[in-house]
């Protein structure tokens, strides 16, 4: 069988291994996989089964399309599935039918997700949607002000009352820009949780922490942790390694070299079958290498189809080669965190801009 050109291999293995430790690392708080943008590059469906079979049993969609696309895959009502970010008038029908919980930052959403459990509330099976009441503690990104979270918490309440929706979880997202900033963030979050209690709300769950802060700090964990970047084995916080906070990346991006072209002066150059069509940055040429044989050949530049690698002096490449852009280092490789790092970018934006077009080979844990 032929080799495609280029492809992404996605080892769930090593996802398993990456969530087990994350759960052992964060526990008694609950980890969260989160799997926006399609699992940042990796496959949301994929990795969702696969994360589940981990043991997870809360998954962060987003969006309400992934979240509904996720239940049609057989991810089951005993697994939470989030959605948050919703275009103005959203119809939350079938999202209440597939049990979805729902992240809600503002009392145009709250009115959204109501009038659509009114519209169900009579028919057979209908289950209060659960609501994650969403507190904007200064990265505003979107969640309540302080000012709009009374007004917000309390219509919620009444809400619940009507039997039209539950008050689960309230949660925020920090901004992770310095330990102080988290720290104030952290205790404008609780405050904003004791009102919400005080105000009548349930809120059994509370979540504000992603994966650099829920790796680093165990106080901000509280009862759940969202995770993205970790869970694929790439560091979201400078000055480590993947294996030095015990994770493997689930990535590996793979090509063929194309051609060798001899320059002179036993200098040559080589042709690989990726290029910036395919989601490798243009930026990285100057900055990051190919393995080819176990050696690192610096890439000089990014075309729409191919890239250009300088071949190292005192090695031989040949048409056909197998060629490593990054993954876990074992064939010599750079990390897609090193690429992040050199090309001043982050790893997990260079994995969710791999093309649709790239084959996605999954080796099964």
């Amino acid at each position: 069988m032929t080799a495609p050109l280029v492809e992404a291999v996605i080892d769930l293995g090593a996802l398993d291994k990456n969530i087990t430790h994350l759960r052992r690392t964060v526990a008694p708080a609950e980890l969260m996989v989160v799997v926006k943008a399609d699992a940042y590059g990796h496959g949301r469906v994929p990795v969702a089964r696969q994360a589940v079979a981990s043991g997870i049993r809360s998954i962060g969609a987003l969006d309400l399309d992934t979240a509904l696309e996720l239940r049609a895959s057989g991810i089951g009502d005993d697994v939470t599935v989030l959605s948050w970010l919703y275009p103005p008038g959203q119809d939350f029908t079938e999202a209440i039918r597939a049990r979805v919980d729902l992240g809600v930052s503002s009392l145009a959403e709250l009115t959204e997700v109501t009038d659509a459990s009114r519209r169900l509330a009579g028919a057979e099976g209908f289950v209060p949607p659960r609501l994650h009441l969403k507190l904007d503690t200064g990265l505003h990104r979107n969640g309540a002000t302080a000012a709009d979270w009374p007004a917000l918490v309390t219509a919620a309440v009444a809400a619940e009352r009507d039997g039209l929706v539950r008050t689960f979880a309230a949660w925020t997202h920090i901004a992770e820009a310095s330990e102080d900033e988290d720290t104030r963030a952290l205790q404008r979050f609780l405050d904003g949780v004791a009102v919400a209690r005080e105000l009548g709300a349930s809120i059994d769950v509370r979540h504000l922490a992603a994966s650099s802060a829920g790796l680093r700090r165990e106080d901000v964990r509280l009862d759940l942790v969202r995770m993205g970047g970790h869970c694929w084995g790439i560091p979201s916080f400078d000055g480590v390694t993947p294996s030095e906070i015990g994770l493997i990346p689930v990535m590996t991006l793979r090509a063929q070299v194309l051609a060798v072209r001899e320059l002179g002066d036993e200098h040559a150059e080589a042709f690989v079958s990726a290029g910036y069509g395919d989601g490798v940055p243009r930026n990285v040429a100057g900055t990051c290498s190919v393995a080819v044989r176990g050696v690192q050949h610096p890439i000089t530049r990014v075309e729409r189809d191919h890239l250009v690698i300088a071949v190292m002096p005192g090695t031989e490449l040949a048409q056909g080669d197998p060629a490593v852009l990054f993954g876990t280092g074992a064939e010599g490789e750079q990390t897609v965190r090193q690429w992040g790092d050199r090309s001043g970018t982050l790893g997990d934006e260079i994995t969710t801009r791999i093309a649709a077009r790239v084959p996605r080979r999954y080796l099964e844990a």
